[in-house]
């Protein structure tokens, strides 16, 4: 008796597992067009989220980089080079830009913003969603000295954010820490972003929640 080789085995496996996928398909597609066309529309609407999230060689870049830097300190020489203006940079995770594990409690007044909290920027117009905060700025000497050169308002002792930027039709996923001056908090709005899923759980009403080990963070929030 001749052997099945892999490719034989492949085909066999394609012909049996059709009928079953055809009869799923047609069961979850509907019977007349409107039905069809809604199905495609979906179908179509979850392989582009697979897409962005999944196949995305960005994302998974980010998601590398951000593992990476929980699991080391950050040396100065790893402070980014870009002028801290653009306000977009890889946030290290010390005691800098809201990236100290220790828990916010008891919560200071002074903090207005919660995360988790959807915003728009006030002078950007961009959206995002806010993964953490300080009471204050934290951040190198070098760094605020560049960014509140000329600050006539003191913005460096106001609260600042940890924010994830929304990435418009799959472009590059950014991040930023900005003050409390600059947001203005939306409702109805939800953010793409690769590494969401690492800090929240789910959208839910005006919000998004918080992963458990975030919480423990900010228990407040």
């Amino acid at each position: 008796m001749p052997q099945l080789t892999a490719a034989a085995v492949l085909q066999i496996g394609l012909l049996i597992s059709a009928l079953p996928a055809q009869y799923i398909l047609s069961r979850w597609s509907g019977s007349d067009s409107t039905q069809r066309t809604q199905a495609s529309k979906r179908l179509i609407d979850n392989w582009n989220r697979f897409k962005r999230t999944y196949l995305n060689l960005q994302a998974w870049k980010d998601w590398l980089i951000e593992w990476s830097l929980k699991e080391r300190p950050v040396e100065p020489d790893d402070l980014p080079g870009e002028s801290p203006a653009m306000e977009v940079f890889l946030l290290k995770q010390n005691e800098y830009f809201a990236g100290s594990p220790e828990p916010r409690s008891p919560r200071p007044l002074s903090v207005k913003y919660r995360v988790g909290q959807v915003f728009t920027h006030k002078q950007e117009g961009y959206h995002g969603v806010i993964v953490g905060w300080d009471e204050r700025a934290r951040a190198p000497e070098e760094w605020l000295d560049e960014r509140y050169s000329s600050d006539v308002q003191n913005l460096r002792n106001t609260p600042h954010y940890k924010v994830l930027i929304h990435a418009v039709d799959g472009g590059a996923s950014k991040t930023a820490y900005i003050p409390e001056s600059e947001i203005v908090i939306v409702t109805g709005v939800q953010v793409f972003h690769p590494l969401l899923t690492y800090y929240f759980s789910m959208y839910f009403g005006d919000q998004y929640i918080m992963m458990p080990w975030l919480l423990q963070i900010y228990p407040h929030d």
